[in-house]
């Protein structure tokens, strides 16, 4: 179970890479670009997801210091994840939750700065992944907004399909000038 949830962490390690190494093309000014009004910036969707990735880890980490009693995955679990990795595939739009959404986010930051700072997260939640205790990993640990609680690796699958959508988001935000 464990090897599955580092193939998932390495898995959006290499969609991160991925889009740094297109992001080399694009100045600082380019990626604070807004596409429009009420429109987030290309650095605005990655300090979002840099947030969401922080905050869920940090709510995994926090749940268990205090040794909790957690629900073993069930079919539940497994019918949530898949309800909140496939909601990203339907046209609608919702709107981010407090703490990752709009107020939270930088409106200018240099691309060293925003990579710097997912550097970090991410190898707090690699380090994570690779400690959490083997008890943990068939338990409802991830508290998702939406969707309720997820495995770990529920939570991992969220991150993916969370990238993924918003990589189209920053495509069109790199691209509308």
């Amino acid at each position: 179970m464990r090897k599955k949830l580092l193939t998932l962490f390495n898995t959006l390690e290499e969609e991160r890479n991925s889009l740094f190494s297109i992001l080399n093309d694009y100045n600082d000014e380019s990626i604070n670009q807004q596409p429009g009004p009420q429109k987030w910036s290309a650095q605005q969707v990655i300090n979002h997801l840099i947030l969401s990735e922080k905050h869920s880890v940090g709510y995994c980490q926090k749940k268990l210091s205090f040794n909790p009693d957690l629900k073993n995955a069930g079919i539940g679990s497994a019918i949530k994840a898949w309800t909140v990795i496939n909601y990203f595939k339907l046209p609608l739009k919702i709107n981010a939750p407090k703490g990752i959404d709009t107020p939270a986010l930088p409106t200018y930051e240099s691309i060293e700065e925003t990579k710097r700072k997912w550097k970090i997260e991410r190898e707090n939640m690699k380090q994570f992944l690779e400690n959490v205790d083997n008890q943990y990993l068939d338990k409802e640990l991830y508290k998702h907004p939406f969707a309720g609680r997820l495995t770990l690796q529920g939570m991992m699958k969220f991150f993916i399909a969370h990238f993924r959508h918003h990589r189209k988001q920053i495509d069109k935000a790199l691209n509308h000038h």
